[in-house]
């Protein structure tokens, strides 16, 4: 019965995964959503299936994963999902993340970067970075395999629009100890738009917690970015559906 039970779950995890991909790439090739020119996301299918064959190792020996510093730091639960990018042809339901409005930032991170009012399509607070060693770490939130991608909103100014900005997720492998996995680099266009939708990756941990859920961070750090150049984040949301 283990033995089926396991191989189910794998199959589903496989399909959740191969989901993803299709549902990512429909959503950056939709000639209907502008994004931001020459973003890219990172190819992580082999850290995804090292940690799934390690997930597999340990739930053939009746072991769960440990929960680490990120899991004791953790928001779980989201607001209602709402079409937040619809208006650019992404009709998912996204959540806000923890503090994802800037309208608090007591558990955020913060080096060489400010918030400040810069109104936009979605909200009215905006993380600035102005210097080229600029970075950001968002809070620590639960995740599962219904919980595939983040999106949120940029903008770049006074510079050549060739900044980018790399995102990693911070994640608690097996043994509970705190790893990073670069999921993109995202380049700005001069006026508000959202970022391409980009996979968390890193949510099949969840299914090696006795919880059901596993801790993530998001990491932002600018890399390019010139003198008198200003780029900005604002408004992190979670995609809290993995089927539509």
């Amino acid at each position: 019965m283990k033995t089926r039970h396991f191989r189910l779950l794998t199959l589903v995890i496989a399909m959740s995964l191969v989901g993803l991909a299709a549902a990512t790439a429909s959503r950056a090739d939709s000639g209907t959503q502008p994004t931001q020119p020459e973003s890219q996301l990172s190819d992580t299918s082999h850290q995804v299936s090292d940690i799934q064959r390690k997930i597999a190792d340990m739930q053939a020996h009746g072991q769960a994963a440990r929960a680490g510093k990120l899991s004791a730091a953790a928001t779980c639960g989201y607001g209602d999902p709402s079409p937040i990018f619809g208006a650019w042809g992404d009709l998912a339901g996204y959540s806000l993340a923890p503090q994802g409005d800037f309208s608090d930032t007591s558990q955020w991170t913060f080096k060489n970067a400010e918030v400040a009012l810069d109104p936009n399509p979605l909200g009215t607070n905006a993380l600035q970075f102005v210097k080229g060693d600029a970075e950001a770490i968002s809070p620590a939130m639960c995740v599962d395999l219904t919980n595939p991608t983040i999106r949120l909103m940029m903008k770049d100014t006074g510079g050549n629009g060739k900044a980018d900005v790399k995102v990693d997720v911070l994640y608690e492998d097996l043994g509970g100890h705190v790893q990073h996995l670069t999921l993109a680099k995202l380049r700005a266009r001069s006026d508000w738009s959202p970022t391409i939708a980009i996979p968390i990756a890193v949510n099949v941990l969840s299914t090696a917690s006795a919880s059901g859920t596993t801790a993530v961070a998001f990491d932002f750090k600018v890399e390019g970015l010139q003198k008198n150049e200003v780029l900005e984040l604002a408004n992190l949301y979670v995609d809290p559906y993995c089927s539509r």
